[in-house]
């Protein structure tokens, strides 16, 4: 495996945007804070209600975890060929075979996702539904994504947002900050609207108190949430982030509510690894039961 970010390593989290540590540009949806003051959406309180029913956000840390690769000069180039093809042109098959690591392994769940960042390049190549094959690779979708861009346009997302964008990454786990904006998954998320930055939706309810693709959520900033009996040092970087950054919902879910995370290389199907296990974060669809998720709210659009 070819992580960005192996174990002992010293991850890059501040500094400039645009990096493969924190992707795009400033301006970014993902790493713009939110204002403080923001504006609520009228109708927090019933969606709010609806996403935090079962008092749980997931962390998708291995099976529907997002796998993150480097590509280097000696990483081989593959032909692709994207299998959804009433979708238009796919970005991976034009030009040149991508790069893609001999160990690359997409996630296990229904995605098939994965990510191959190409740092040279300041581009990453992104995979929906991705499988090895004899001749190369396949996947339903892709996408090659600037690191300097805005995070949001492409459809290996149910709302156009970047399969890089505001994943949770060992390294900022294991420095307990996370400086960018979270993504959201959940079965409350609206089959028939969505708001911006999304470009659309996959969303499934028809509920009055569904959350459209592309709504931001905040907790409470007003929470100390160091002082919340039992909580997890995970959890503590979770909530801070989402008190500073927010997190976008960006795809359905066959849950309430689930966040996304890279996925570590030493994972196993019984384990999440070394860094997310010391962080108390201790097995795949771990909950995270200590973060207030009733607290969380809902932010009118453009906040």
């Amino acid at each position: 495996m070819d992580p960005l970010d192996p174990p002992g390593s010293s991850p890059v989290l501040e500094g400039a945007t645009g990096s493969a540590e924190r992707p795009f540009n400033a301006d970014s949806p993902f790493n713009v804070p939110v204002a403080a003051g923001a504006a609520l959406d009228p109708d927090t309180a019933a969606m709010v209600a609806r996403i935090s029913r079962a008092g749980l956000g997931h962390a998708n840390l291995v099976e529907f975890g997002i796998p993150i690769y480097a590509a280097t000069a000696d990483t081989p180039r593959r032909m692709v060929r994207c299998t959804i093809t009433e979708w238009g042109v796919c970005p991976l098959e034009q030009g040149s075979p991508r790069l893609i690591p001999d160990d690359a392994v997409p996630d296990a769940g229904r995605d098939g996702a994965m990510v191959v960042v190409d740092r040279a390049a300041g581009t990453a190549d992104e995979y929906f539904q991705a499988a090895p094959t004899d001749a190369g690779w396949t996947t339903g979708w892709g996408e090659i994504t600037s690191l300097t861009g805005s995070g949001w346009g492409g459809g290996t997302t149910g709302a156009g947002a970047s399969r890089l964008g505001g994943v949770i990454r060992v390294a900022e786990i294991r420095a307990g900050e996370i400086p960018h904006a979270l993504v959201l998954e959940s079965d409350t998320a609206c089959a028939r609207s969505f708001r911006a930055p999304a470009l659309k939706t996959d969303g499934e309810s028809d509920r009055a108190d569904c959350i459209p693709e592309g709504a931001r959520l905040q907790l409470d900033p007003t929470i100390d949430v160091a002082a919340i009996p039992d909580i997890t040092p995970g959890e503590v970087a979770v909530a801070r982030a989402l008190q500073s950054y927010g997190g976008y919902l960006i795809d359905r879910a066959d849950t309430s509510l689930a966040i996304a995370f890279e996925v570590a290389p030493d994972a196993s199907p019984s384990s999440p690894g070394e860094v997310y296990t010391q962080a108390g974060l201790a097995w795949d669809y771990y909950g995270m039961p200590h973060i207030p998720w009733d607290r969380l709210r809902v932010l009118a659009p453009g906040s």
